[in-house]
């Protein structure tokens, strides 16, 4: 959701030695992957100068399903005393290659940015007391004798410098260790007495970054973000469909964050019971549809206009190309909510889901138009702000198969409202989970950050909604029944054992052969198109299965419908070939993934057998 260097390498700085140069290279890994390496060169220039060069290299595999390569290049320059005086930064990624240079005059550095496919961008930056964060090692080891102090740290990608706490703990006549809390996160440092970091410890994602050779640090792999990085987290208890249920109860637990620096409440969504015990809190939630909004919605006070309307590091709503994009799709459309739902619509249909790495600004995500969920709430917030809407960022998790850390929008139209434009309108039922809201992306990231390896969520009640009553989950004889799914299928006879996970995975095992058949149900936000979501599980199975091959894909019908179809070969553990057919069917916002694995050479002999099973299947309304 935030831009993957600066989320991942946030004060992975440059150790510097600033007497003589230096040549040496940074490693970071996270839960034993090591992702990030860093090459830096320190030099003492004729003139007194210090040159600070930075060559990093992130790779990222978002999800599983999006590896990329991110890579950074910077060259500062600073004086004797370690102030700034210039700097120049070349960033390449899979969406954005971007250069910038500045020069400092006086207190002010003045940067000009020029990125492909876009327009140059001059800015002035107020650098009074302000330094690189390439040279923080070397403050610690110069200010040691201080134990505690604060900075202003400049990175080059920053828009403006960010106030760092240094607190310095053990000192030898080798090493200093030290502690330095940023706006978002804490990193412990063992440096070297000449200014060199030694080890690192990113205490929000748990990275860990340590001093090694060229060739080691050179070995790296992609570090896969659903690891706890997108706030994926696996409930111990079945879940409902949350997009079918008006009403549902939610446990949060967590540690280590006060209830302050939340923003629970919305529109939908009330704290219904808080607790603290040390360390650990705890809290549950109501969720329930809101009401329509009201047509025609009160003129928002001055404070909210004030805070909501104006431009940031991403949401553009002063941009050219976003005023006029947002003129066009709000035309015609006097009232605030009715241009609400155009500018939403317009999104969803237009940006095309991408799982980058980095996050883009408005006028980006206008220009590629792809880009995950934080592109969608940047973009939609850009437009609507270009509209006179005052809108602000919205960040929890939303369920599917399990809670996925997600970003959406809340627009003031009388009353905050959530919206969400990934999905194109909004938010109607308790499938989103809110932690905080802000202004900016900025001012989100300090509480997910803190989230990280460090979420528990369970249902604890909920509202069935228009469910049949008659219907009951449950296996009998050969058939199963899925009451939240509205829906029955019959295993081919009664030789065939049945196994029902609790989290919506039915199991079929004849009592011969080796065929196996699986039934997968998970909820489907609205507007959700089955092609496309079986487009994106094939992508993640050609990645990790051996010896992946697609055979054939296209259409079967289901329960009188046509639905996207594929089968492809892959290899067990003992070097079979397998055959594996694919379906899916979406219902309104149900999904039905069945999935159908033989060996090669039982396939052909064993179609009848699946197909009696899909002609099985019934949905129950």
């Amino acid at each position: 959701m935030h831009n993957i260097s600066a989320l991942l390498l946030l004060l992975l700085l440059s150790p510097t030695l600033y007497s003589q140069s230096r040549d040496y290279w940074l490693k970071t890994e996270r839960k034993g992957t090591a992702y990030a390496n860093q090459h830096i060169v320190v030099t003492k220039l004729p003139d007194g100068n210090l040159r600070y060069e930075s060559a990093e290299h992130v790779r990222a595999d978002v999800i599983g399903t999006n590896p990329q390569d991110i890579f950074l290049d910077a060259t500062y320059v600073v004086d004797a005393d370690l102030r700034p005086v210039s700097f120049e930064s070349t960033s390449k990624s899979p969406v954005r290659q971007s250069h910038s240079t500045a020069i400092r005059s006086a207190n002010r550095l003045n940067v000009t940015v020029e990125t492909v496919g876009e327009p140059s961008v001059q800015r002035t930056i107020d650098m009074e007391g302000a330094y690189f964060d390439a040279v923080l090692p070397d403050l610690i080891a110069r200010r040691v004798a201080e134990k505690q102090f604060r900075l202003k740290l400049l990175g080059a990608n920053d828009s403006k410098p960010n106030w760092a706490d240094v607190e310095v703990g053990n000192t030898t006549d080798t090493e200093i260790s030290a502690v330095v809390r940023g706006t978002h996160v804490t990193a412990r440092f063992r440096i070297s007495r000449t200014g060199q970091i030694l080890e690192q410890e990113m205490q929000e994602l748990r990275t860990r970054t340590y001093a090694t050779d060229a060739s080691d640090a050179q070995n790296i792999t992609y570090l896969n973000t659903a690891d706890g990085l997108n706030l994926m987290v696996r409930g111990r208890k079945p879940v409902p469909n949350l997009y079918r249920v008006p009403r549902a109860q939610v446990q949060v637990r967590w540690k280590n964050i006060p209830f302050t620096e939340f923003r629970l409440e919305d529109n939908r969504q009330r704290v219904v019971r808080k607790d603290q015990a040390g360390d650990q809190y705890e809290v549950v939630l109501e969720i329930s549809t809101p009401s329509e909004p009201t047509p025609g919605s009160a003129h928002p006070p001055s404070d909210i206009s004030r805070r909501y309307l104006g431009d940031d590091e991403y949401i553009k709503p002063q941009d050219q190309a976003i005023r006029k994009q947002a003129a066009l799709i709000a035309a015609g459309s006097p009232e605030p909510d009715s241009k609400v739902r155009k500018l939403l619509e317009w999104v969803h249909a237009n940006v095309e889901t991408d799982l980058i790495a980095e996050t883009l600004t408005g006028p980006e995500v206008l220009a590629q138009k792809r880009g995950k969920c934080s592109e969608n709430a940047i973009l939609f917030a850009s437009l609507a702000r270009a509209e006179g809407i005052p809108t602000r960022i919205a960040l929890g998790v939303t369920y599917g198969t399990a809670w996925v850390g997600h970003m959406w929008n809340e627009v003031w139209l009388g009353e905050w409202i959530a919206v969400d434009a990934t999905l194109g309108g909004f938010v109607s039922s308790p499938s989103h989970l809110k932690f905080i809201d802000s202004p900016t992306i900025d001012g989100v990231l300090g509480v997910r950050l803190k989230l990280v390896d460090n979420l528990e969520i369970e249902i604890l009640d909920f509202d069935p909604g228009k469910a049949p009553k008659s219907l009951k989950t449950g296996i009998t004889g050969p058939t199963y029944t899925n009451a939240a799914f509205t829906c029955k299928i019959s295993a081919p006879d009664d030789s065939w054992a049945l196994t029902d996970d609790g989290a919506g995975v039915l199991k079929m095992d004849p009592s011969k052969g080796e065929a196996r058949f699986a039934m997968v149900l998970f909820p489907a936000p609205p507007g959700t198109q089955a092609q496309k979501v079986l487009e994106r599980r094939l992508a993640v199975v050609a990645t990790t299965v051996p010896n992946y091959k697609l055979i054939e894909s296209g259409a079967t019908k289901i329960a009188g419908r046509s639905v996207p179809r594929a089968v492809f070969s892959q290899t067990n553990h003992s070097g079979k070939t397998l055959i594996n057919t694919n379906i899916l069917l979406i219902d309104g916002v149900s999904a039905y993934l069945f999935a159908w694995i033989v060996p090669q050479e039982e396939a052909a002999a064993t179609d009848t057998v699946l197909n009696r099973i899909l002609d099985s299947f019934e949905l129950i309304h």
